[in-house]
């Protein structure tokens, strides 16, 4: 509860001093107003149309036109602070939403590539939604709990002007009902932890079930898929009750206890100091008035404890994803030279390894392919020359420095990467291509026809300006990979990696893409990591993974003159006339 206040004092001091100066205007105003109703209900009582009285340290000599007049400024001065403290807390959550989800997607895009995919599949959306939801109300609820404290405090400062025992018997009523609803918060505090939980287990439940949609058509898996989420939903059914009803409760019960606690308050009032009327009937106002305040902090208290579960988890996920970016190198990446692994492994979990002792260096220009089984780790050693994952141990040296020694923007430059699996925006194929990127229209139409897809792009309706992406117009696979090659391409990159770039293509589009592949290997360093050994007709060097490790690295002559996964594989993939005309051809 404090640190949300503190937060809120160190980014909106001046939105905070003056939701603080407000608030005691707005007490005393009405600390004013219940003093003139008291007073002019009992003139009015009397038939009476003059005063001459002390309310506290206050003389009062006027008449009751006067006196009601007054009244009706402070009314009016009361209602106008009302409307400035009751936006303050508005525009502060209004903020605080901005600002959290801005921070949080800043943290997460500069996050390393190693956290972000440790996320379980609709994590960062729930946190930057549901949990961002939750922690907005604990910073609009702190705000709108100063206001209420402050009140109540200036209630019970002119409650002590009139009667001690009238502060007395505020303090009373609030401390005890603190002691009494101390156990129902911290039970909140826990249930809402759990809801947390069951948001999150919740919105991964939901990613999976819209990306398998398809397949759950097909395999008729939808009865399955709807009792899986209906399981999740049951999960956190129970803690969402809890937390609902504990914020109900709070306040119920708070208005049961004040109604009890204000008659024996009044009961020692009247005991102590029964002559005095007029300040009698200001003191019952201002416990009246107070218990309201009362109830109010109560019920802020217990939705901040509430809310605390998602602040804190918010906190943690941003910790993790600052801490796990990248140091920004400083030497600016030129043109390529060499690129070289030096001993280097990588394991995801330090037992493992999915990449062990690996050694090679490559020329800038030189045309690569990698190759092994499935699982064996190309694409672990795909991340690594990305610079997506550093290594466990050993070197990855780009022209003899280090690779983490470049800076960012230089590497994002000198690097491009078209995935197995080709990801387009829902934006036109210019925008596509663009990625987010201040690449000109010219760069963007070059790299569509080195891609081999400016052809089929201006024969569309909308030309470069067609949009593109998923649930958008269907366009067929090549072109969605020739879209994502133009992508890689645009911004005239050194080295191309390419992960199974033609694995899901017809013959014909395949053709089309080893066709680009050719025209391009003259003026890039390219790795072509592939399942169709067709697909390493173009290179001119080939890596052989097998288990994490390199068993061969050589020309596609010498791999077929020696035993191993790339002649069997070959082999597989071929007729044995095919085969046997193939080993003729590298004798």
């Amino acid at each position: 509860m404090l640190a949300q206040i503190r937060y809120l004092l160190s980014t909106m001091p001046i939105a905070i001093a003056g939701l603080v100066v407000s608030s005691v205007a707005a007490g005393l105003a009405e600390a004013g107003v219940l003093a003139i109703l008291a007073e002019a209900a009992l003139l009015i009582a009397k038939h009476q149309s003059h005063i001459a009285t002390s309310v506290g340290p206050v003389r009062l000599d006027a008449s009751i036109g006067t006196l009601l007049a007054f009244g009706i400024g402070l009314a009016f001065a009361r209602l106008a602070l009302g409307v400035i403290t009751s936006f303050i807390p508005a525009w502060i959550s209004t903020s605080m939403q901005a600002t959290l989800r801005s921070d949080l997607f800043d943290a997460f895009s500069r996050a390393s590539w190693d956290v972000q995919s440790r996320d379980r599949e609709g994590h960062f959306q729930e946190l930057i939604t549901n949990h961002i939801n939750g922690a907005t109300q604990a910073y609009q609820v702190a705000a709108q709990l100063i206001t209420a404290f402050l009140t109540f405090f200036v209630l019970v400062i002119s409650a002590v002007a009139l009667s001690p025992f009238a502060a007395l018997g505020i303090i009373l009523v609030a401390g005890s009902l603190a002691a009494v609803l101390r156990p129902l918060g911290s039970l909140g505090q826990r249930r809402a932890a759990a809801l947390s939980q069951g948001w999150l287990a919740y919105a991964g439940g939901v990613n999976e079930a819209v990306r398998l949609a398809e397949e759950a058509h097909v395999f008729g898996a939808e009865e399955h898929q709807r009792v899986r989420l209906d399981d999740f939903i049951a999960s956190f059914r129970r803690p969402n009750l809890h937390v609902n009803w504990l914020a109900t409760l709070v306040s119920s019960v708070y208005q049961g206890l004040i109604y009890l606690l204000l008659v024996v308050s009044l009961l020692i009032l009247y005991a102590a100091a029964p002559a005095n009327l007029g300040s009698l009937g200001v003191v019952v106002l201002m416990l009246v008035r107070s218990g309201s305040y009362g109830q109010t902090v109560q019920s802020a208290i217990q939705m901040l404890r509430q809310s605390q579960p998602y602040v804190d988890r918010l906190k943690a996920a941003e910790r993790s994803y600052r801490e796990s970016a990248a140091p920004v190198g400083a030497i600016p990446l030129e043109r390529l030279k060499t690129l070289e692994l030096r001993n280097v492994s990588f394991s995801y979990d330090r037992t493992a390894p999915a990449l062990k002792h690996l050694n090679m260096e490559v020329t800038g220009g030189e045309t690569i392919g990698v190759v092994g089984p499935s699982g064996a780790g190309k694409s672990t050693l795909v991340q690594i020359l990305l610079g997506l994952r550093a290594p466990t141990s050993g070197d990855y040296l780009i022209n003899g420095s280090s690779a983490s020694e470049y800076t960012r923007e230089s590497w994002r430059r000198a690097f491009a990467y078209v995935p197995q699996e080709p990801r387009l925006l829902h934006a036109s194929v210019a925008e596509n291509i663009r990625f987010f990127r201040d690449i000109s229209a010219e760069s963007v139409q070059r790299a569509a026809i080195d891609a081999g897809i400016h052809d089929d792009i201006i024969s569309w309706s909308g030309g470069y300006d067609t949009i593109v992406g998923p649930r958008a117009d269907a366009i067929s696979g090549g072109q969605q990979q020739r879209i994502c090659l133009a992508r890689a391409l645009a911004a005239d990159p050194d080295v191309l990696i390419l992960d199974e770039p033609t694995s899901a293509l017809d013959p014909l589009a395949e053709q089309v893409i080893q066709n680009s592949l050719t025209r391009l290997r003259s003026n890039l360093t390219l790795f072509i990591v592939a399942h169709r050994m067709s697909t390493l007709e173009i290179c001119e060097r080939v890596l052989v993974i097998v288990d994490g490790e390199i068993e061969a690295f050589g020309s596609v002559a010498d791999l077929l003159g020696a035993d191993g996964y790339y002649r069997a594989a070959l082999t597989a993939s071929l007729t044995p006339e095919a085969t046997l005309a193939k080993l003729a051809s590298r004798e």
